[in-house]
């Protein structure tokens, strides 16, 4: 379909399809006048296959910003080309507060669209419902919040967090979704503003500035909930966070990417240095021994933390997300948790309760012009250039 029939279809108002956390990093910079040009690379972890939803992202980018006008460029892989995984599907070049409130709807439709021509299969309600259940009855009775947006397409969303919701969550991160259920989306703050903040005040400050910023400018009502993995320093930036929010801030919200080991987690099942850690031997059932060690969201990454937050003082339990649909994960943690002796976690997000080929987004550069871009990223996830790549829009600078 030709992009200009794409963007007649497009709905007139996307912010009700926006994950609840974009929408807050557009407010923010907003208030806090901040707007730098960022390089931002799309791609997909899952192949390989042929992309699809190439032409309804570029219509989502070409519908809702000034981006063309403000000189902002696309490129891209033409619709149906062969990718690899973490191969880079689309570069996107433009001042951030042009796109910072997209991400949901452009990653949805590549998501989809990819998923549905390799996999030939549409979105299973019944799957969203009946995975939910099993992560809702496996959390033993913590909040549970789907966060599954972009993952699909928008204008499914509603009927998949209605699922979703049917299945057991407890709130959902968009206000189509949620409305389903007479709530309102929620979210604090994404990756993509803590990168930005790491450009304005310095990589090492980039959690604690982002969390500054959303206390000023962000209702008191809402929750601070700080998302402490961008620079891999969890132990550290969530203190950092408590020690400037002080009573205000509500708990640390664990997102370690699958490339990184947590800070303070054991990579290896090495048991002595889980006895350091914990103060005691254990034994991890052998079934669970791939949640508790090793990259991403684990155990003992989790575990270090709250022992950091207890040692300093906090009486402050973490919530998590990356990986918990996989309800064989949550069962860990719960069970890690009768073995620890101590509480893990507060409640989750979850994402995948349908398995897609989700398309993921991250900052790889920053400047106050695109002639002056400096490089910088959240940790593990640096610029993957893609020479494959075509200008898709905009033009000549």
């Amino acid at each position: 379909m030709a992009r200009e029939n794409l963007i007649e279809k497009l709905p007139e108002n996307y912010r009700p399809y926006i994950d609840k956390y974009f929408l807050r990093a557009g407010e923010i910079l907003r208030a806090e006048k901040i707007n730098p040009w960022v390089k931002a690379q799309v791609f997909i972890r899952k192949g390989p296959g042929k992309v699809y939803g190439i032409e309804e992202a570029l219509a989502v980018l070409d519908k809702y910003t000034p981006l063309v006008k403000n000189n902002g460029r696309v490129y891209a892989l033409p619709e149906g080309s062969d990718y690899s995984p973490k191969d880079t599907l689309m570069l996107i070049e433009a001042p951030i507060q042009d796109i910072i409130e997209l991400e949901t709807m452009y990653l949805g439709v590549l998501a989809a669209e990819t998923t549905k021509f390799n996999d030939k299969r549409g979105v299973d309600l019944n799957q969203v419902r009946e995975n939910m259940a099993k992560v809702v009855k496996a959390a033993k009775g913590r909040h549970v919040s789907y966060f599954g947006a972009r993952h699909w397409r928008f204008d499914e969303d509603a009927a998949m967090t209605r699922a979703a919701y049917e299945g057991g969550a407890n709130s959902a991160s968009t206000d189509i979704g949620a409305e389903t259920f007479g709530q309102k989306g929620v979210g604090t703050t994404p990756h993509v503003l803590e990168n930005i903040m790491a450009w304005k005040y310095g990589y090492e400050n980039a959690v604690v500035e982002t969390m500054k910023a959303f206390d000023r400018t962000i209702d008191l009502s809402v929750p601070r909930i700080a998302l402490i993995d961008y620079r891999n320093k969890e132990i550290d930036d969530t203190l950092a966070v408590a020690k400037a929010l002080g009573e205000r801030f509500c708990a640390p919200r664990i997102d370690t990417c699958g490339e990184n080991v947590g800070q303070g987690a054991i990579e290896n099942a090495d048991y002595n240095k889980l006895e350091n850690l914990v103060g005691k031997k254990i034994k991890v059932p052998e079934e669970d021994e791939k949640y508790w060690f090793g990259r991403g969201v684990t155990v003992t990454g989790t575990y270090a933390l709250r022992k950091a937050l207890i040692e300093n003082s906090y009486n402050l339990i973490p919530f998590l997300s990356s990986g918990f649909a996989d309800y064989k994960k949550v069962e860990a943690f719960v069970r890690a948790e009768e073995i620890l002796g101590l509480q893990l976690f507060m409640g989750l997000g979850v994402g995948q309760v349908f398995k897609s080929k989700a398309s993921k987004m991250d900052i790889v550069a920053v400047g106050e012009t695109p002639e002056n871009f400096v490089p910088i990223s959240k940790v593990g996830r640096q610029y993957n250039p893609n020479p494959k790549l075509e200008l898709m829009l905009g033009g000549k600078r």
